[in-house]
């Protein structure tokens, strides 16, 4: 089992994509004071405060400061750096992102003629809370990418368009489950010589609908085509250190 970790700063909802480790920032050093001199002999009397200056006449008065409140120890970023971390198992891949876990499996199925991949996702959130997914009519997952024919010498690129916005909510432990099947309708399915590279994403991710922002780089899956069932490998997004 291989343990990859990633971070990327995330801050708008996508076209298409697909994160990075979160180094932590290094503590600020602590600054010692400097031994301060002898203090010099109390005055007989006390020193009365300074009266604030005059403003000349025609000049207008000068404001009071005020006083700027410090963010609360508790209030969330938004633009906030999460941190992912990526598992390479036996079954596919488990990514944990912002207190929950997804198991990711690919497989390739067969369409019409041809073949296409589904991924099948399990979603469990870690800190028993509850979290919410942007559910579009497509589902969960974005899926972005290309296809290179056979015989062709450049690759077809894909992307897709955001339509709706539904919501799936993943509770404690309890798991959740969905999936998407890539070729949609209408698309040319995958022959013999093709090959897929499928960059996949989360289209939003948080503790609720108002903090949701997307997961870009989700996970990766390839696929090549050639005699008998094709075997589609999912695996950390690419330029994540493997």
């Amino acid at each position: 089992m291989r343990i990859v970790r990633s971070a990327f700063l995330l801050s708008s909802l996508l076209a298409v994509a697909c994160g990075g480790a979160q180094a932590t920032p290094p503590a600020e050093p602590s600054l010692a004071e400097a031994p301060s001199s002898a203090p010099e002999p109390a005055s007989a009397e006390p020193a009365k405060p300074a009266e604030p200056a005059k403003p000349e006449p025609g000049e207008a008065a000068p404001e009071a400061a005020t006083p700027t409140k410090a963010p609360e120890a508790g209030d969330a970023d938004p633009n906030a750096t999460r941190e992912v971390t990526y598992v390479v198992v036996p079954e596919g891949l488990k990514v944990s992102v912002a207190g929950v876990r997804f198991a990711v499996s690919a497989s390739a199925v067969q369409v019409a003629s041809g073949w296409g991949v589904k991924l099948n996702v399990v979603a469990s959130a870690l800190d028993g809370k509850p979290h919410s997914l942007a559910n579009p009519k497509a589902g969960p997952l974005a899926f972005a990418g290309s296809v290179l024919r056979k015989g062709q010498s450049e690759a077809e690129p894909f992307g897709d368009e955001r339509g709706g916005d539904g919501e799936q909510s993943i509770f404690g432990d309890d798991a959740t489950k969905f999936s998407r099947t890539w070729p949609a309708k209408g698309v040319r399915v995958l022959g013999a010589g093709d090959s897929l590279d499928l960059q996949v994403a989360l289209w939003g991710l948080g503790s609720d609908k108002e903090s949701r922002r997307p997961v870009k780089k989700f996970c990766h899956v390839r696929m090549q085509v050639g005699k008998g069932k094709p075997r589609a490998i999912v695996e950390p997004p690419q330029g994540i250190a493997k």
